[in-house]
């Protein structure tokens, strides 16, 4: 996991999304927030969300990552936009939060909840929302049944627990949440990101390309890129708006 960092460290954003996208996921929940929520950002990254969440909900974000230098990003991000006063960071294992039960309005997780499972995570982040608050996360999902050898084979891999939107909604209502909706992440936000990610990939190469672990990652990286160019209907995100 520290070579695939710093090998990720410097993007825009870890995974696909953007500020309207951010935008559309609170408004399926506003009405159930209270003015000014206390909000806890899951596997933040260096922000991509951060910033744009605090934004758009007036509330208090708590955003919490494992990898520390990301968490630095994200200050000086809310810095630059003023809203430094309202974010706060912590390095804290998605898995293993130290919170009080029931003390958050708003759980938020973008592209990181496959690291603990879909599943685990929501029973367990289940506790820390207040009774009518929210959890919204997206995720990696098959959008037809229609699915090549070659991405199923890679992401039988990747993400070996990867299922449809429908499965995670179904999952979602056995543990205790109602569906408030979803959409998926435009195919635009994907193009904007894979091309970051591809800069990114040949600036680190001559660093990290000779290292085993770095070769396999930038390898597995640019695979997934071109599978996805390849086949951009079979799978993708999907947004998730859940209510306790």
């Amino acid at each position: 996991m520290e070579m695939f960092f710093r090998i990720y460290e410097g993007l825009d954003r870890e995974g696909p999304g953007s500020f309207q996208c951010t935008a559309q996921a609170f408004a399926l929940c506003r009405e159930s927030m209270p003015p000014r929520p206390r909000i806890l950002e899951l596997g933040c990254g260096s922000g991509g969300a951060t910033i744009a969440l605090a934004q758009v909900s007036g509330g208090d974000v708590t955003a919490t990552d494992v990898y520390k230098p990301y968490l630095d990003r994200v200050v000086q991000h809310a810095e630059q936009a003023g809203v430094a006063d309202r974010v706060r960071v912590l390095n804290r294992d998605m898995a293993r939060l130290d919170f009080e039960p029931e003390s958050f309005d708003l759980i938020w997780c973008e592209g990181a909840a496959y690291i603990m499972g879909v599943d685990a995570a929501l029973k367990y982040w289940k506790g820390f929302l207040k009774p009518g608050g929210c959890l919204v996360f997206s995720d990696a999902v098959w959008f037809t049944d229609d699915r090549p050898g070659e991405l199923i084979g890679f992401w039988k891999e990747g993400y070996p627990a990867m299922r449809t939107a429908k499965a995670n909604e179904e999952a979602a209502r056995a543990a205790g949440y109602t569906v408030l909706g979803g959409f998926r992440i435009p195919d635009l936000c994907w193009e904007e990101y894979y091309a970051d990610v591809e800069q990114r990939m040949n600036r680190v190469e001559p660093e990290y390309g000779a290292d085993p672990d770095g070769r396999a990652i930038i390898d597995a990286t640019r695979v997934e890129i071109a599978l996805y160019r390849k086949y951009p209907e079979a799978c993708g995100y999907q947004v998730h708006v859940l209510r306790r």
